[in-house]
């Protein structure tokens, strides 16, 4: 449970706004159930009067009935409409409390997650915890206060009947819902576990489909996602059949209440120490008390999944980032050299090292291609550079200011990355190429795409910069995506651009063209190409070329070039 105290913890801001739905909730209720029991009383006690030619008041009870009946409709009307707008603000406020401890825990922190399993834990998780206080605490709030009322409202009639009455909730509303959870409870914490990892099955199948197909393994990994489909299922079923049970033991429960209730009832009126039109009202109103209980079989089945989803979202809140700011960041730098001093990089302890002994130094605006394999270590340069991690050993400087001084989005608003698979959002050219500046005039996108090589696509398109791209891009070609995102760069004004592959499913010619137009539409920039090829290189002012981790030579692109001949 101390799961449920932390959830409560974050909810801790809409307290207030938890109580009001709460009393509402309540005072709709009561006055439910006060309408019934003043309504039987009131016909019994008009009948009454009428056998025995009597007066009565009945300008009093028939104005609490429509006070009551309008106390119901309005209270349930505010009480649903409270309840959710809580509900959601509660949900938003989780979803954006989550995203704002992944922020920094990406990349490094959180690159043994997969993208389906990390939106699970976003969405599915979440919407979970509308659980919470919707179907969990506001009900048994509710169910606890009724049930005092009912008892003290009975009991004051007679403790015979207070006690009858009380009784038959506490054990089939309240006792028997709850044993029956406990034996699901199993069944109900693999529901969010095979609720994720369905997901997560599925993005990979939508995202690698053609690669499946391609090799004639969708079939395979069909029948791997029915599996994983068919446990989620077995698990709902064993939950909604004890659920369904302690929803039948709740409606019992009010049948044994209203029968308790005549039975205690009957001889008090046989005694006189209550009157007929008591013994109505103590029945209808034992009977109309089961309202508040109806969502507790419910609640009850709804918990251990809910926890569960709580539990693997604060597992993934809790934890530690790669990078740490320092609690005092220094200002940005004024000067944007780059040096690396005797830089070493483990991915983790004891594996072997990414980097070793890397020493070099790039003057601001210089132009310089970083070459290597795959698995060389140009990424993880890039990774220190914008400080997606911290080097185990020397230190990466810019300006002379140790990066492990300065904060991480100060060190990331230093350069403008070019990604080898840049991430476009599913929303308009424009708004992915505002991304690097927000405030940006229609006129400096369009001067930016044009840079970018983006004139002839923008002419094909109807909608130019407000053509949508589709999830992640898949409205555009690989070369138009990897355009956008260049477009994207130039419009930074960064002082350092890293090219990540920019010319990669490019033949060699046009590759050279890509990035030369971007070294002319760069003067004055440091730019840093990282690349497995030898196109563009001979517009680098230095070449340095990793090998296993290592800085295995420095040129220039002469000398680069002769080696790559030789």
């Amino acid at each position: 449970m101390s799961d449920l105290r932390r959830l409560l913890g974050l909810y801790r801001p809409y307290r207030w706004r938890m109580a009001a739905s709460i009393a509402l909730s309540l005072a709709a209720t009561f006055a439910n159930i006060g309408l019934l029991a003043v309504s039987g009383w009131f016909i019994a006690a008009m009948a009454t009067a009428g056998l025995a030619q009597a007066a009565i008041n009945y300008f009093t009870p028939s104005a609490t009935i429509r006070l009551l009946a309008i106390l119901r409709t309005g209270g349930r009307y505010a009480d649903r409409l409270l309840s959710h707008e809580t509900t959601f603000r509660l949900l938003a406020e989780t979803r954006a409390w989550l995203f704002a401890r992944l922020v920094p825990l990406a990349p490094a922190a959180i690159e043994d997650l997969r993208s389906g399993d990390l939106l699970a834990r976003l969405k599915t998780d979440i919407d979970r915890l509308e659980l919470v206080f919707l179907r969990l605490i506001a009900p048994v709030v509710v169910a606890a206060a009724t049930l005092a009322l009912a008892g003290f409202v009975l009991g004051a009639l007679d403790w015979k009947l207070g006690a009858a009455v009380t009784a038959a909730y506490l054990v089939f509303a309240i006792a028997v819902p709850a044993l029956l959870v406990r034996r699901s409870v199993g069944a109900s914490a693999k529901i969010a576990e095979a609720a994720a990892r369905l997901r997560a099955g599925l993005v990979d199948v939508v995202q690698g489909l053609g690669p499946l197909l391609a090799a004639g393994a969708a079939d395979w990994r069909r029948r791997r996602v029915d599996s994983e489909f068919a446990d989620l299922v077995a698990a709902e079923r064993k939950t909604a059949r004890m659920a369904a049970l302690g929803q039948a033991a709740a409606g019992l429960a009010a049948d044994l209440a209203m029968i308790a209730a005549l039975l205690v009832a009957i001889p008090l009126v046989r005694a006189g120490a209550i009157s007929g039109p008591q013994l109505v009202m103590s029945v209808l109103l034992a009977l109309a008390a089961m309202e508040a209980f109806a969502g507790l079989p419910a609640a009850f089945s709804s918990l251990p999944a809910t926890l569960a989803s709580a539990r693997r979202i604060f597992a993934l809140a809790d934890r530690t980032p790669a990078v740490d700011d320092p609690s005092a960041p220094r200002i940005a730098p004024s000067h944007f050299d780059i040096c690396f001093e005797r830089v070493g990089l483990s991915y983790r302890p004891g594996s072997p090292p990414a980097l070793v002994d890397i020493d070099f130094f790039i003057p601001q605006g210089a132009h310089v291609g970083v070459v290597g394999r795959s698995g060389a270590g140009k990424s993880s340069l890039i990774e220190l550079l914008v400080r997606f991690r911290d080097p185990t050993e020397g230190t990466v400087r810019i300006g002379g200011v140790p990066l492990r001084e300065l904060a991480g989005d100060t060190v990331r608003g230093l350069a403008a990355v070019v990604a080898q698979r840049p991430h476009l959002f599913s929303t308009t050219i424009a708004d992915n190429l505002r991304i690097a500046k927000p405030d940006a005039t229609d006129a400096q996108l369009e001067d930016a795409a044009r840079r970018a090589g983006l004139a002839p696509l923008l002419a094909r398109l109807p909608a130019g910069l407000r053509t949508e791209v589709g999830v992640a891009g898949q409205a555009l070609s690989g070369g138009e995506m990897r355009r956008v995102a260049i477009a994207r760069a130039l419009l930074d004004d960064a002082p350092i651009v890293v090219l990540d592959e920019p010319g990669e499913g490019l033949d060699a010619e046009t590759e050279r063209d890509v990035i030369g137009n971007i070294v002319r539409e760069c003067a004055g920039r440091t730019i840093l190409l990282l690349t497995h090829s030898h196109a563009g290189l001979d517009l680098m002012d230095r070449i340095l070329r990793l090998e296993g981790g290592r800085l295995a030579s420095q040129a220039d692109p002469g000398m680069e070039r002769k080696a790559g001949a030789s």
